[in-house]
């Protein structure tokens, strides 16, 4: 296909050399000058725009007081969080608890995150906290 069509494997050759020399800057946020591209590609974890109303006081406290109400003991959420957040990287700000992927592989399936244990139970109730609270938004 490239032999017959060489202006694609250039197209091809410098997008994943893009890709290698920019994964490990981070969110496309921290990149500088004028020639940074516009478009944003999913290698880069793009956070959606928000485009809603966000939660205000009253919101965040029923919230708390549903996971207090959930069962889940101090020590499951504790674990859940550290398990969530000590994937973070400083050096290339990727990981950590933002965007949830405590509940994707390969984070979930981690044997310090004890798969088999709390953490499934612990995702799977704050997901019914969510669903209700999003199922009962205006």
């Amino acid at each position: 296909r490239w032999l017959e069509h060489p202006e694609e494997l250039a197209d091809e050759f410098a997008k994943a050399w893009y890709k290698l020399i920019h994964r490990d800057m981070g969110p496309v946020a921290r990149y500088l000058g004028p020639l940074v591209p516009k478009q944003t590609l999913l290698w880069q974890d793009p956070v959606p725009a928000v485009s809603h109303d966000l939660v205000g006081e009253a919101e965040i406290a029923s919230l708390k007081s549903q996971i207090r109400a959930s069962g889940l003991t101090v020590s499951q959420l504790v674990s859940t969080a550290w398990a969530a957040a000590s994937s973070f990287r400083g050096s290339f700000k990727r990981g950590g608890a933002y965007g949830g992927r405590i509940r994707l592989q390969p984070q979930v399936g981690l044997e310090v995150n004890d798969p088999d244990g709390d953490l499934r139970k612990v995702i799977r109730t704050l997901e019914e906290i969510q669903e209700s609270f999003n199922s009962a938004a205006p």
